[in-house]
């Protein structure tokens, strides 16, 4: 009786360990640290280098810490992301997105809930970069990106200064410029 009772322990605790190491896999909580304690160590870096540093981090480390970190601090309707870095500064993705509250209650139920694929090309420049889309697919159907940015505009309605897709964004404090290769991403300061 007493082994029965072991070997069941035994394969509760395999069940349990198999189910959190399936989830863990994809993210990691050291792996969204270490880029957000490199981001912090920059920020309060002095300003003032002759020469340019570099910090490089591998594709999971990047998208553990906006899974992990960066969504949950500063877009929390993102649910979901993931990147996929390739040559060039060329990447890709998937991003879920829900949106909820009062903040989103005159966009329409449909619009709430939805996941876009998208590929394209970050460019940097004098410390700041943007996002050019060659594609984009919201809930499988496939939209012009420069349509939907015309869209995004009429949508702000009565605001003096509209945003665009493809604006352009400044850099974290201490980050001068970003380059993209296959699976990694450098971080210059």
């Amino acid at each position: 009786m007493r082994h029965k009772k072991n070997i069941f322990v035994v394969l509760i605790c395999c069940l349990f360990l198999c189910s959190s190491f399936s989830f863990s896999d994809e993210f990691s909580v050291p792996k969204a640290k270490k880029i957000d304690h490199f981001l912090r160590r920059v920020a309060k870096a002095p300003k003032t280098k002759v020469f340019l540093r570099r910090g490089s981090f591998d594709e999971s480390e990047l998208n553990s810490y906006l899974n992990m970190i960066y969504a949950k601090r500063y877009a929390p309707e993102v649910k979901y992301i993931n990147l996929k870095l390739k040559r060039k500064n060329h990447v890709s993705g998937t991003m879920k997105v829900k949106l909820l509250g009062k903040k989103y209650k005159d966009v329409p139920s449909f619009l709430r809930d939805f996941e876009i694929d998208f590929s394209g090309m970050v460019e940097c420049d004098k410390y700041r970069m943007r996002y050019l889309f060659d594609s984009i697919k919201i809930n499988g159907t496939k939209f012009s990106p420069e349509i939907l940015d015309e869209a995004f505009g009429a949508a702000q309605g009565s605001v003096k200064i509209k945003k665009s897709l493809f604006d352009w964004f400044n850099f974290l404090p201490g980050i001068k410029k970003v380059e993209i290769d296959l699976k990694k991403i450098t971080f210059f300061y």
